[in-house]
């Protein structure tokens, strides 16, 4: 199968561009192929429509009506966690990893490309003595 998570009532997205990048949302509805109405209570976000371009859609859905109000979206994101369920999730570690990595300092990632140089030159060397004694 091709697509595994649909853009659906009530999934749950993640917000990757824009001036709310790093925030989670909530689909509230559908406007038309190319935006959704959007809402994230949770993390401070108002209902707003945004393009599907700017969002990645998650495994989280939350049980809600179409159209609902904030009230409603903020009491289904309580009795689900969903914010301790996305922490968990691996687009969440990729964001945190993804600003450690924007963090660093100009020696930091000197030290990390000498690192990833030496362990790579590690596994060139295994591989070369398994392929000369195969």
């Amino acid at each position: 199968m091709l697509y595994q998570r649909n853009i659906e009532i009530g999934r749950v997205c993640y917000i990757r561009l824009g001036p709310d990048a790093g925030k989670t949302c909530v689909v509230v509805d559908l406007v038309d192929q190319k935006r959704l109405l959007v809402d994230g209570p949770h993390c401070g976000l108002t209902r707003q429509v945004m393009r599907l371009k700017m969002v990645a859609i998650t495994d989280l859905k939350v049980k809600i009506p179409r159209g609902c109000k904030t009230k409603t979206v903020r009491s289904a994101l309580a009795k689900d966690d969903i914010s301790a369920k996305f922490l968990l999730s691996g687009l969440s570690k990729k964001a945190e990893s993804k600003a450690a990595k924007a963090g660093l300092g100009d020696f930091d990632r000197f030290k990390l490309r000498v690192a990833k140089t030496a362990h790579n030159r590690k596994i060139r060397s295994t591989v070369r003595k398994l392929k000369k004694s195969s």
